[in-house]
């Protein structure tokens, strides 16, 4: 089951990087991030002074100028617990835009599903202790009903939400024009 999953993931992040014509005019953002109290912290009543929280590095694409899809990786290290290693493709849903005003603010939704892999610190070489080593992947998401960007090219952004990048997260991101090539058809030449 795992396995399919895997596959799953990885199918999703492939299609989240190719580059559609009717986006909006082909625009990318990437960006750092840092979140707290993620779900791995809350589920096991983690204090938070041993975990990291969690580092993120995020691609999203535009595929209009409302929608975006994406990947995100992250890490977290839990002293007590193990580690976590995530990547989950991500989409979000813009419902407000000031792209007229002086000071551009997003207001926008969304999530992630995807895989996070574990690295178990809690192993013992005893046969008879009570603890089996969970290290391997597992299933993760995300859901963020609000997220706020303010800027333009260059901006800060604050989400909240619950999964893998914690209740809050934020940082800053950088939007571009993505180069793609479009085919024109050659014209015959009589």
């Amino acid at each position: 089951m795992q396995k399919k999953i895997f596959i799953l993931c990885l199918a999703l992040s492939m299609i989240s990087f190719i580059p559609y014509t009717h986006a909006q005019k082909g625009k990318s953002e990437i960006s750092v991030a840092y979140g707290y109290w993620s779900a791995y912290s809350l589920i096991n009543g983690t204090p938070y002074s041993a975990s990291s929280g969690v580092g993120m590095l995020n691609y999203k694409y535009y595929l209009g100028t409302k929608f975006t899809l994406g990947m995100t990786v992250g890490y977290e290290n839990i002293s007590d617990l193990g580690s976590y290693f995530t990547f989950a493709p991500e989409f979000s849903y813009t419902y407000m835009d000031t792209k007229d005003d002086r000071i551009r603010l997003k207001l926008y939704g969304g999530g992630g599903f995807g895989m996070t892999i574990f690295d178990d610190f809690n192993t013992y070489s005893n046969v008879y202790a009570h603890h089996y080593d969970e290290s391997g992947p597992k299933v993760t998401g995300y859901v963020s009903p609000i997220g706020m960007r303010i800027g333009r090219k260059l901006g800060g952004f604050v989400e909240l939400g619950f999964g893998y990048k914690g209740l809050v997260h934020g940082g800053i991101s950088y939007r571009f024009r993505t180069a793609h090539h479009t085919h024109q058809p050659e014209t015959d030449k009589k």
